[in-house]
């Protein structure tokens, strides 16, 4: 019996997940984009993305080689798995941003010292759009 309980649990909870998408485009022609997905109020995963010319940088992965000139030593997909990680855990609320984009949490500083002002503002975007 419990076992139908279970079962009709899961699948409210997962007729309660939806997810939002949103974008940003920088002075320099690059896309940040932003998808969200949402179990009820909750924002469980989020994944962010860039656009340049005919690709993306997750697409490149480590070929798209920042590792060398990174002050905490990870290339661009790392910090921004780093990044992902944490909006969902804290949300964008309480980031501070310098004039250059970058963070100025410590926290953030230690996993993702690229600028992210843009990402930031797909986030927004995405969850402006939320269903």
């Amino acid at each position: 019996m419990w076992a139908i309980g279970l079962l009709c649990l899961c699948a409210c909870s997962a007729n309660n997940k939806t997810t939002s998408e949103g974008s940003y485009t920088n002075a320099k022609g690059a896309v940040a984009s932003a998808k969200i997905t949402w179990e009820g109020d909750q924002m469980t995963a989020v994944e962010l993305d860039e656009t340049t010319e005919d690709t993306t940088k997750k697409t490149l992965g480590d070929a798209y080689d920042m590792k060398p000139a990174s002050a905490i030593g990870k290339n661009w997909n790392e910090q921004i798995a780093f990044l992902e990680t944490y909006i969902v855990t804290n949300g964008i609320d309480q980031i501070r941003l310098n004039e250059e984009g970058k963070a100025e949490n410590e926290d953030i500083l230690t996993g993702c010292t690229i600028s992210i002002d843009s990402y930031l503002k797909a986030v927004q975007d995405a969850q402006a759009k939320r269903p």
